[in-house]
């Protein structure tokens, strides 16, 4: 994955989540947005998006549970 995708998945799970407004991109960490959906999260989320597995995809699957949390607000 390049540096400007994963710096676009973060800009995009700041625009999703304000928690993550203030952070800069350097503090976002697999393990800071693994605990956020681990307290913030609805489990079904959780298990949709595999956001608690670790390795090869990460970014992808935050990116994922961005675009799935932004569609269900449409429709709340």
């Amino acid at each position: 994955m390049t540096r400007t995708k994963k710096a676009e998945i973060k800009a995009l799970l700041k625009r999703t989540f304000w928690q993550f407004e203030d952070e800069s991109d350097f503090d976002i960490t697999p393990k800071l947005v693994r605990q956020f959906a681990q307290s913030q999260l609805h489990p079904d989320v959780i298990e949709a998006t595999a956001i608690n597995i670790s390795g090869r995809g990460f970014w992808l699957r935050v990116e994922r549970m961005c675009l799935l949390t932004l569609h269900a607000r449409k429709y709340i």
